[in-house]
């Protein structure tokens, strides 16, 4: 029964190869899988992208939606209490 159990299975074991040898045998035999793709790539161009409109706001003066870059400064530096802000929500 487990013989059943283990050709039908899903999951793959490596036979009983020597630990030495495991990790090269599971190399060799299993299929070439890529990692998941991740959101590093979309995170850091979005950072970015924020950064030089900030640059451009400062250097410019400007103002988006009544904010400049003056206030955006001081709510990046203001401290923030925890506690109070989990009894607002």
């Amino acid at each position: 029964m487990e013989q059943t159990r283990e050709l039908y299975s899903e999951k793959k074991t490596v036979p009983a190869v020597h630990p030495r040898y495991g990790f090269a045998y599971r190399q060799t035999s299993e299929e070439e899988q890529l990692p998941p793709a991740g959101t590093f790539g979309i995170r850091l161009f979005l950072c970015l992208l924020l950064f030089a409109a900030f640059v451009s706001m400062d250097k410019q003066g400007s103002e988006v939606g009544q904010v400049d870059s003056k206030r955006i400064v001081d709510e990046i530096t203001n401290d923030v209490d925890i506690a109070e802000v989990w009894r607002e929500l």
